[in-house]
């Protein structure tokens, strides 16, 4: 991604519904699939600006890589130390370093020519039993100007991740859709260009406009069916996968 969207990034994520559903939605599966994550090895891989990595609170236990010195030095700037420039593809850890590997709006991008490498590298610095967390832009229809923007290469379907997932030595365990309740106003806002510059979400610039409380609400209702049910579509896809051996 290039500087502005990095900035953007940065500015929004605490308090932007999406960035706000995307946390319940990860931290939901690491208490459901690795209940002791706060005291157990988890690299972040592709960190962005770090407020995940923040989330995850042990900086001697979690440690954070990105390519983008941009995204590195919004790192710093949130007070993180626990981060390293390194391609995803090309990690510096030893076989077998973590229990579990979470990776946010990575494998989508242009800086990832093969997803199926990114993987066997995950699965690389897995542990025996380690599990990945994984969120990825769904469905090709929704390609935007925003894709565009934060450099999109490709947008995944339930059953295209699991086929992926599984062929590089992983056993799914959950693969679920998000932001299903403001699915048609996505649709709406990237396929029609109803939305400035094709975003199907407005990056607010000061304060907080009421409907990111409006929709922070229904992201909120959103996430006590996803506890219970795999959602049938969404803009998102959020999956759990083990290693495999």
């Amino acid at each position: 991604m290039n500087t502005a969207e990095y900035a953007t990034m940065y500015r929004v994520e605490d308090r932007h519904w999406w960035y706000r559903q995307l946390r319940r939605v990860l931290f939901f599966h690491l208490d459901r699939y690795l209940p002791g994550w706060r005291t157990e090895p988890i690299l972040d891989a592709g960190c962005g600006t770090g407020r995940n990595l923040a989330e995850l609170g042990n900086p001697l236990q979690h440690v954070g890589v990105d390519l983008s010195p941009d995204a590195l030095e919004f790192c710093r700037q949130r007070g993180l130390t626990n981060v390293r420039q390194a391609d995803v593809a090309q990690l510096p850890f030893d076989d077998g370093s973590f229990a579990a590997v979470v990776s946010t709006s990575v494998l989508y991008h242009q800086w990832v020519p093969d997803p199926g490498r990114v993987l066997d590298e995950f699965r690389r610095v897995l542990r025996t039993g380690g599990s990945i967390f994984l969120e990825l832009p769904a469905f090709e229809f929704l390609a935007s100007p925003h894709d565009e923007a934060v450099m999109t290469a490709r947008r995944f379907t339930r059953g295209s991740a699991r086929r992926l997932i599984e062929a590089h030595g992983f056993r799914l365990r959950r693969a679920t859709y998000w932001n299903t309740l403001l699915f048609p106003l996505a649709v709406a806002a990237r396929t029609l260009r109803l939305s400035r510059g094709g975003r199907d979400f407005e990056a607010f610039e000061h304060g907080e406009p009421w409907t990111n409380r409006v929709f922070d609400a229904i992201m909120r209702a959103e996430f006590a069916l996803l506890k219970r049910f795999d959602l049938p579509f969404g803009v998102s896809l959020a999956l759990v996968a083990e290693r495999r051996d």
